[in-house]
């Protein structure tokens, strides 16, 4: 199962409605440190969802390893936390950003990773971690990213990808597929049609279009506001996150 962090565009969200985990990646950061609670695994492979593809990033850019051995690896990393008792134990809100705790203990790791031995264990099949690196693999970073330029920019296009679907599931709940359709060929599109162009083949006004990207881009910068705001532990870092995440996405 390839991971994706995004809601099912196919159901409609009801913000009334009890969710089944909390949303918020930093009560799952939390939940991930109480081993004895019901959500202990769920909060865990929410986590790693969320950031196996950086971590596999750093595996292969700093490490310099090839795939196969880079996705075993990655495999082996999230093996470690969930199988040492005390790995989050120094995480917490106010202590500073998750994905910045979380590079800092890959690289412990990969220093003090014995390979055969680790290897041996990972085939045990004791566990299963919720990645998918043959079908999921990311391509290298981009010539000149170091491999913290390359964390971050893992962790951006995830969260970035994340609000499209959120938005892309809002809009349809609502009705509102072809608003949609026009935001991500406007917005998303390297070869973004034109305002006319896009109304034209609707047979609509262009300036209907035009209002329904203005209330697009609206829409989408607070979902991904959202976004970031589950990453952080204090609204104060919000600004500083997203500042980060369009530094890394250019």
């Amino acid at each position: 199962m390839g991971p994706s962090g995004a809601y099912n565009p196919g159901t409609r969200v009801d913000p009334t409605a009890p969710r089944p985990f909390p949303a918020t990646l930093w009560t799952a950061v939390l939940a991930a440190r109480d081993r004895d609670g019901a959500d202990w695994r769920r909060a865990m492979d929410r986590l790693i969802t969320a950031y196996w593809k950086p971590v596999y990033w750093v595996v292969r850019s700093r490490w310099s390893r090839p795939h196969d051995e880079a996705a075993d690896l990655t495999q082996g990393f999230f093996l470690h936390l969930l199988e040492k008792k005390d790995a989050l134990a120094a995480v917490a809100p106010g202590r500073g950003n998750f994905r910045t705790w979380l590079r800092t203990v890959l690289d412990n790791f990969m220093r003090n990773e014995h390979e055969a031995a680790r290897a041996q264990k990972r085939g045990g099949g004791r566990t299963h971690v919720p990645i998918d690196a043959a079908e999921d693999a990311p391509p290298l970073p981009a010539a000149g990213l170091t491999p913290e330029q390359a964390f971050d920019r893992a962790w951006a296009l995830h969260v970035f990808h994340a609000a499209v679907a959120d938005l892309r599931a809002r809009y349809r709940a609502d009705g509102r597929d072809a608003a949609f359709r026009w935001f991500e060929r406007h917005e998303l599109d390297p070869d973004a049609p034109s305002c006319a162009r896009i109304a034209e083949e609707a047979g609509v006004k262009p300036h209907e279009v035009e209002n329904a990207l203005k209330g697009a881009r609206a829409a989408f910068a607070s979902v991904l506001r959202e976004r970031v705001r589950e990453t952080v532990g204090e609204d104060g870092s919000v600004e500083e996150e997203l500042r980060a995440l369009r530094a890394s996405l250019g």
